[in-house]
Formats: C-alpha cells, sequence, structure tokens
C-alpha cells in the first residue's frame, strides 16, 4: 500500500506548533485538578476542639463531650454519628463509641450546641502520613499521587501509526483536533485574564479580601479593636457574629455611627459587614470579660459581662447553671484578651474538671476581697476589684452580696461578679433550663432553642 505524502513542515511553524501544544496539555491538565480542590473545601460548620495538651489522652469520654459542649450525656450518639471515621489533626479518627478521646480533637457540632467554647469555621483536619491510607479507606484503595502499576487487561498507551495512515504536520488527526481545542482554550485565557485582573485590581481598592472563618470570635475581636479607635465612647453589652456582619448591642445609645458602622433603633444597634473592618491587628484594648451564650437565628451571640452594673446571677436549673459558669470561666480564661484578668471561684468549682491553672479557688469570699475602708457603702478603695472575675457557687451572706454587687457596679466595666443561683441585687439574671435552654433576660437577645435530647445508652458513662 503507497503511503500518501505531505509536505514537510517549516521549523518555524513545527516550533509554535510544539509550543501550543504544551500550553494546550498544561491548561487540561489544570482543570480537572482545580474542580478536585474546589471540591474538596469544606463549609463553615460549629466545632469544639479538645482541651488539653495535644497529642495525650483526655479524660474526657463521648458521653463526656455530649455533655460539656451539649448540655446533655445523652445526646452522645449525635457526635458520633456526625464526626464517625473524620481524619483528626494528629491523623487518628473516632471510630467506636467507647473509644478514647484525645486532647487536640476537633467535634463537629450539631445545631442547638450552648459550650462557650464553640467555634464556627471549616473544621481544622490533618491528611494522613505518607503512604497510608486514611480512616475508613479500604487498604487495596490506590494512594493520592502515587503513580499505580498498570493491570492485566488495562487500557495500553495507543500504539503509533500504522502503516499507510494519513498524518498531518506528522501528527494523527485526532491529535490535531484536540490541539485545536487547546489553542482556543489557550487564546482565551490569553484575552480574558489581563481583562479579569484589571477588573480585581479596582475593586481591591474600595473592598478588602474578605476575612476566613466567618462567624468566628477571631471577627468580633477584629470589630472591636477597630471600634476602640473609632468611638472609644461606644459602651458594648451583647454582640451577634453572623457569616457576613458583626452587630454590636450599645447602651447607653449612640445615634451617630463612623464608617462602616450603621446605626439602628435610634443608635442602640451598631452593624458592619465583615469584610469591611479593618484587617490589621493592632495592640487596641478588646473586652476582657465575653463570654459566649448561644446562638440567635444561627449567629453566635456574646455578652459582655463587664457591662452588667452588678451581679450576674445565674438562676433556674443549678446543674445547668453551673455548666454555664464553667463555660464561661474556661472560655474567658482562655482568651488572650483576659491575660490580665485575675480569676477567683468562691465554692465548689464548676465544671469542666479541672479548672484551668489560673483560676483560684477558694471558700472564704474575704481571700478574694480585700477590706473595706470608710468610704460611701465601703466601696470608694481605688481598683478594688478592677480587672477582676469573681464566680460565687457556695451560698454567701446577703451583707457580703450586696457588697459583691457595688463593688461590681463601680468597676468602670473591668470586673464581673457571676452568681450561681439567685441574688436579691442581681443587676443580670440569666435563667437556665434543665433542657440546656437559656434566657439571658433584660439583655433582649431571643437565643435558639437546643435540640431534642437523645436517649441514654446504658453502659457509657459521662
Amino acid at each position: 500500500m503507497r503511503r500518501l505524502r505531505t509536505a514537510p513542515p517549516r521549523p518555524s511553524r513545527a516550533a509554535g506548533g510544539r509550543l501550543l501544544a504544551v500550553a494546550a496539555a498544561l491548561v487540561l491538565l489544570a482543570l480537572p485538578l482545580a474542580a478536585g480542590t474546589a471540591s474538596a473545601v469544606e463549609p463553615a460548620v460549629p466545632y469544639w476542639v479538645v482541651p488539653g495538651q495535644p497529642g495525650t489522652e483526655s479524660d474526657l469520654t463521648l458521653p463526656g463531650v455530649a455533655d460539656r459542649v451539649l448540655g446533655d450525656s445523652r445526646r452522645w450518639p449525635e457526635l458520633f454519628e456526625l464526626n464517625k471515621g473524620r481524619t483528626q489533626p494528629d491523623g487518628l479518627a473516632l471510630t467506636e463509641p467507647s473509644q478514647s478521646i484525645r486532647a487536640g480533637w476537633v467535634f463537629v457540632l450539631p445545631k442547638g450546641a450552648t459550650s462557650g467554647e464553640i467555634r464556627i469555621g471549616t473544621p481544622p483536619t490533618a491528611a494522613p502520613p505518607d503512604g497510608q491510607q486514611p480512616a475508613g479507606q479500604r487498604p487495596d484503595a490506590p494512594v493520592a499521587g502515587r503513580p499505580q502499576p498498570t493491570a492485566p487487561g488495562a487500557a495500553q498507551p495507543a500504539p503509533p501509526a500504522e502503516e499507510g495512515e494519513t498524518l498531518i504536520l506528522g501528527m494523527r488527526p485526532v491529535t490535531v483536533v484536540l490541539l485545536g481545542v487547546g489553542a482556543l482554550v489557550v487564546l482565551a485565557v490569553v484575552v480574558l485574564v489581563p481583562i479579569l485582573l484589571s477588573r480585581r485590581r479596582a475593586t481591591e481598592v474600595t473592598q478588602p479580601t474578605p476575612t476566613p472563618a466567618p462567624g468566628s470570635r477571631a471577627v468580633l475581636d477584629r470589630a472591636l479593636r477597630q471600634l476602640a479607635r473609632q468611638a472609644d465612647q461606644a459602651q458594648v453589652y451583647a454582640a451577634l457574629i453572623g457569616p457576613d456582619r458583626v452587630s454590636l448591642r450599645l447602651a447607653p445609645a449612640l445615634p451617630e455611627a463612623p464608617s462602616p458602622w450603621q446605626a439602628r433603633q435610634q443608635g442602640a444597634i451598631w452593624e458592619a459587614p465583615s469584610w469591611q473592618l479593618d484587617q490589621n491587628p493592632d495592640d487596641s484594648t478588646e473586652l476582657p470579660l465575653l463570654a459566649t451564650v448561644g446562638t440567635v437565628g444561627g449567629e453566635l451571640a456574646v455578652v459582655n459581662l463587664g457591662r452588667a452594673p452588678g451581679i450576674v446571677a445565674l438562676t433556674g436549673d443549678r446543674d445547668a447553671g453551673m455548666r454555664i459558669a464553667g463555660a464561661f470561666l474556661d472560655e474567658i480564661s482562655r482568651h488572650p484578651a483576659a491575660a490580665s484578668v485575675a480569676m477567683n471561684v468562691v465554692g465548689p468549682p464548676p465544671p469542666p474538671w479541672p479548672v484551668p491553672d489560673r483560676v483560684r479557688v477558694t471558700l472564704d469570699l474575704q481571700a478574694v476581697l480585700p477590706p473595706s475602708d470608710d468610704g460611701v457603702d465601703g466601696v470608694q478603695q481605688t481598683g478594688v476589684l478592677r480587672d477582676h472575675l469573681v464566680v460565687v457557687t457556695a451560698p454567701i451572706p446577703p451583707a457580703e452580696l450586696e457588697r459583691l454587687g457595688a463593688l461590681a457596679a463601680v468597676s468602670g466595666s473591668t470586673a464581673a461578679v457571676l452568681v450561681v443561683g439567685d441574688a436579691p441585687n442581681a443587676a443580670w439574671r440569666f435563667e437556665a433550663g434543665s433542657d440546656g435552654s437559656l434566657d439571658v433576660g433584660v439583655l433582649g437577645l431571643q437565643l435558639d432553642r437546643p435540640t431534642p435530647r437523645g436517649r441514654l445508652v446504658p453502659g457509657l458513662r459521662g
């Protein structure tokens, strides 16, 4: 059979064809990689990190975790179903309900979690070590990124051109077609990329890059640092952090709000989009006595205990009140803004166990407060309760409760007194329910109700 001959290509055209082929191949290879990367992005969800030294075994069991973050140890099956098989930061995974929990593990939480340590964002995970399979993957599954041997019967590379086959510029027709498609893609990239980059630069002049982990305490901290520079007279007693905004509750109200804040309800509420907040950290003063109380419409709700003009009383179910007091204490003790705050518990310490190292536990209130002088109502001492958090879990005489309330009222928003149980002179009352609900009373925040409880399974301890 005669071979159909074609004229040899010119050198310049051959070089251009090779460059075009390489560019098209790179673009076509990048498309499936980009699609795989986009599919791996996880949505923002509520999660909780097991406290302690990462890598060590925690004293908590799965029901214990449910009691701490959901307020009910019987809801452990919900946590197990949400976190079963997830690769943890140390490379391990939760596979059995009775398995030991390790410090540093990350638990994805259901809606209605009540702990003060909840974070909202993409839960941190870790890829398994090189050469190991992820938790739950079949042993015979291929390892990502490692070349695999060709199995018998698998598709083999295309053979060279047969004798007499028609070639175009030394290439098969199907190759020429693929290169033409690749050339069109490259041409589109060359034309469109400069246009998109110029539009992006114009957008970046007026709009900063959105921050990661929307709805987290880090967004609120950044908002408060910016507020301290813009309007240090604004007194914040509560805040809501949503996926794309921060909403502050002020008392007294301020009708005039600086940009990017917008005043609502005659200045009782200031709101700003998260992406318009200053992303440059500085040394501005934050609020050290912030505590998470739950969610409102799915947005994280935080209150400033330092703004209470006296005692904050946790009424209602005592066991639930103790858990909430412990969550407040644990959250505040771990936040960098509260590094200079002295913390004392008068009475039995609330869970979680053990209490943080920086928290002092005593049974004598007089060991916490210095003796009063001869001022008005015995509270005219300079800085008596400045930078101080006192949590009272034991009954104390009414006269000492009155003195505590007066000291908190004149602390200049730098101290807070939290009493588990009712106090006749309480300024704020938070009512804790046995079902995990919390009513923050005069603050006017309608917190979301907790999800229904799980079923108690015998044989597992919290």
